[in-house]
């Protein structure tokens, strides 16, 4: 039993008193009090003892059980949607012939295939996107993840328009360069940095460096993250732990140089250690973009001590969470920092930009460290191969410059930001805290009418996860539904919010996806499933009589549980007190 389950029955059993239940509420986290409030709300609309978490959840429905309901909704969702957004699906008509994205077939299903296609955009601003049909909507796909100060902001144009009037030289240097690299310093913590082209590109440098650092090849990554697409990354695991290339094209030879864990597990620990002759580097997505629920903090802080001790290069993967959970990513929340880590999304500000970031003594494999003028000083490190001609790009460096500055200005100027709202007032703080308001919200409108999804989040990232179900029938709709509700997501999962969005537009994503959500549950998209009889063994038989006298004995001693009209009136007391209204979200 949960804490607010334990308190939710001692209110409706009046086992504490009033000043006692309101105590037990103040003592709880925000999040909770609201759950608590929404327990209490649905017991005293149904008068039943039994609350909604004691319900079965919902199973959402498989295309493959669709009826000629449902068939019927899809096929008029399917005529409502063309006549919504018609130029962009016609678009999709005219020019897939020659035109050639990865994500065209990605999650399709047959049985929708009329609602599978991108719509086209005309413009952007703030926290909306407009297509060419006309519609506005919030955007939540954040750009997977490179938004942060929402789009077209004013900064970040005029950065790279006065770059673009002094002309943009890709050779040599420039002050912007000089400037960027320490601005990017400061906030991180790291010593030195390195432009790259792309995500990719930053992990695959990094990687090299760690190779390059300890003569080894192979290289320790974590099942379920995701590091861009370098073949030196990409590797899966079957179900005895050995590694395969992830997909056509892709090597063996190289996926055999790549280990893949169990993230969280300490198990990975020792095999790391069975394999500490022949490893590299470690390579980890502190937080997994498609698994946000898993933050396994211990683990990362032993995966530390131990790469440490050992002298293996541990390099951090912050392309998502880099400037966006904290100034220094996650690597500033879980106050653990690596060797090296990577960046891109939010730092380019839109443009394309990689970065890698870490100490001198990995960093000094790319250009040889320090050394100086008129004596006979030359470069202390052997150095490995990296170049590329937009590496520095001066309207990207102007963009990043630009974001870099932004984040500088608006975070505390006497203190760190500590990842705490209630003692931290810094912008990213407050986004978080909007965040996890939002999300909040959301889940108990899922505990309320057993929807079987959860919402993960960290920071401003959060993602929607269906439970016992990927990506079927039901939750490809809540999205085309949503869309038409005017909220904008990215079929690829993560969701973000932007400093940009204001309250008013949270109302409106959180009422857009609980209408969504309701006219899929009104279709039938959601549904009980019947359980199957299962036989019943003498054994077991024997053991739940045995639970049964224990459970009576228990029984004898507690307070009757029966809630008379005096006992509700005191709930309703509870609930519409000034302490807790205060706190409703309704």
């Amino acid at each position: 039993m949960t804490v607010i389950d334990n308190i939710f029955e001692k209110i409706v059993s009046k086992e504490i008193d009033e000043k006692e239940a309101i105590q037990s509420f103040k003592n709880l986290q925000e999040f909770e009090q609201k759950e608590l409030i929404s327990k209490l709300r649905y017991q005293l609309s149904t008068g039943n003892k039994e609350d909604y978490t004691t319900k079965k959840t919902l199973t959402p429905l498989d295309q493959r059980d669709l009826n000629d309901k449902q068939r019927a909704f899809i096929k008029k969702l399917a005529l409502d949607y063309e006549n919504f957004v018609p130029k962009s699906k016609n678009n999709v008509i005219e020019h897939q012939s020659y035109f050639v994205d990865q994500r065209r077939a990605f999650h399709l299903i047959k049985e929708i295939k009329e609602l599978h296609f991108q719509i086209t955009y005309e413009n952007a601003e703030g926290a909306y996107v407009y297509d060419i049909d006309g519609n506005k909507y919030i955007d939540i796909s954040g750009d997977m993840g490179v938004n942060i100060f929402g789009h077209k902001p004013k900064f970040i144009l005029d950065a790279v328009k006065k770059t673009m009037d002094k002309g943009i030289p890709l050779a040599g240097y420039s002050n912007a360069i000089f400037e960027t690299t320490k601005l990017f310093s400061e906030i991180t913590g790291h010593e030195r940095v390195l432009f790259t082209q792309s995500g990719t590109e930053s992990v695959m440098v990094a990687v090299r460096i760690a190779r390059a650092a300890t003569q080894k090849k192979k290289i320790v990554i974590f099942e379920g993250a995701y590091h861009g697409l370098s073949d030196a990354v990409m590797a899966i695991k079957d179900q005895n732990g050995n590694s395969f290339a992830a997909g056509p094209g892709m090597l063996q030879e190289f996926a055999e140089q790549i280990l893949v864990l169990d993230y969280g597990d300490k198990n990975a620990l020792d095999i790391i250690e069975d394999h500490i002759d022949e490893l590299a580097g470690v390579l980890v997505e502190p937080v997994q973009s498609r698994f946000i629920y898993n933050k396994p903090i211990e683990f990362l802080k032993e995966l530390r001590k131990f790469t440490l001790e050992k002298g293996i290069p541990l390099i951090f993967d912050e392309m998502i969470t880099g400037f966006r959970v904290s100034p220094k990513g996650a690597q500033g929340i879980f106050n653990i920092k690596p060797d090296l880590a990577t960046y891109g999304k939010i730092v380019g500000g839109g443009l394309p930009t990689g970065v890698i970031a870490g100490s001198a003594k990995y960093m000094d494999l790319i250009d040889g460290g320090m050394w100086n003028f008129n004596d006979d000083s030359m470069p202390k490190s052997k150095r490995t191969s990296m170049g590329g001609t937009h590496s520095q790009n001066p309207l990207k460096i102007a963009s990043c410059h630009a974001v870099l500055s932004e984040i500088k200005r608006k975070l505390p100027k006497d203190q760190e930001c500590n990842n705490d709202s209630k003692n931290c007032k810094c912008f990213l703080c407050e986004l978080n805290d909007k965040t996890k308001h939002m999300v909040e919200e959301l889940k108990v409108f899922f505990l309320e009418n057993r929807l079987p999804i959860k919402i993960d989040y960290f920071g401003s990232l959060f993602r929607f996860r269906y439970l016992d179900s990927f990506w079927g029938v039901t939750e490809a709709l809540m999205f085309i539904l949503m869309r038409m509700n005017g909220i904008e997501t990215n079929i690829q999962g993560n969701c973000f919010l932007t400093t940009s969005h204001t309250n008013n537009d949270i109302k409106k994503i959180i009422e857009g996806i609980k209408v969504s959500l309701k006219t899929l549950m009104e279709e039938g998209f959601f549904y009980e499933k019947k359980e199957e009889r299962k036989e019943v063994t003498e054994e077991k038989k024997a053991h739940e009589l045995v639970l049964k006298k224990n459970e009576s004995v228990s029984t004898q001693k507690k307070v009757d549980m029966k809630i008379n009209d005096k006992q509700m009136a005191k709930l309703k007391e509870f609930i519409v007190s000034d302490l807790i209204k205060e706190q409703e979200l309704y």
